[in-house]
C-alpha cells in the first residue's frame, strides 16, 4: 500500500482519539515520585479533557508550570484542600482520602520465608474487600519497611493476624498453604 493511501484512513481515526490542542506542547504523563508508595502517574490529557482544555485552572494557581518548583505536599495537606485536594474533595472529583489505588500504584508484595514457603500478599484481592485506610498506616507503613513478624506474633493479632484471626477472616494458624507457597 502506498503511503498516500494510508493517510485517509488515519485521518478518519483521529476523531476517535481526541487530543487537546495543548498536546503538542506538553507531555501527557507527569510522574510524581512518592517514596512510600512508588510513583504517581498524572495524565495531563485526561484532566484537560475533563476540565475543557483549561490549563489555567491548575497552572499557575495550584501548580507551577515548572514541576521542579512545586513543593512536596502530604496527603494530610491534600485532604485539607492543597494540591490535588483542591478538586479531589468528593465534590468535584473523587476524594484523596480514600481509594488510594486510583492514583498510587499497588503491587503484589512478596515475602521470602525460608523453610516454609514464600508468601505473596495480593493488594488486588484485599482491595476488593477493604479500603487502604483499613491497613495503612495502622497495621503497615506503605513502602515495605515494616518489621518482620513471626507466626506467633500474628496469632496474637499483629500484622496479618489483626484480621486473619479465624473470625473476621481465616486464621493464620492452621492451613499454611493458604498463604505460603509450599
Amino acid at each position: 500500500m502506498r503511503p498516500s493511501r494510508l493517510i485517509l484512513p488515519l485521518l478518519l481515526l483521529l476523531p476517535a482519539f481526541p487530543v487537546p490542542p495543548e498536546a503538542g506542547r506538553i507531555p501527557d504523563i507527569a510522574t510524581i515520585e512518592v517514596d512510600a508508595t512508588g510513583p504517581v502517574h498524572f495524565s495531563h490529557y485526561r484532566h484537560l479533557e475533563k476540565l475543557g482544555n483549561n490549563c489555567k485552572q491548575c497552572h499557575n494557581q495550584l501548580y507551577n508550570i515548572r514541576s521542579a518548583e512545586n513543593p512536596r505536599v502530604t496527603m494530610k495537606e491534600m485532604a485539607a484542600g492543597q494540591s490535588c485536594g483542591a478538586c479531589h474533595n468528593s465534590r468535584r472529583a473523587f476524594t484523596v482520602t480514600s481509594n488510594c489505588y486510583r492514583c498510587h500504584p499497588t503491587r503484589e508484595v512478596a515475602f521470602a520465608v525460608p523453610d516454609i514457603g514464600d508468601v505473596v500478599f495480593s493488594h488486588q484481592v484485599h482491595l476488593s474487600m477493604f479500603g487502604c485506610g483499613d491497613c495503612h498506616p495502622g497495621l503497615y507503613r506503605a513502602g515495605g519497611d515494616n518489621p518482620r513478624v513471626s507466626m506467633e506474633q500474628m496469632e496474637q493479632g499483629l500484622s496479618c493476624g489483626a484480621c486473619h484471626d479465624g473470625a473476621a477472616a481465616f486464621g493464620v494458624a492452621g492451613d499454611c498453604a493458604a498463604c505460603h507457597a509450599m
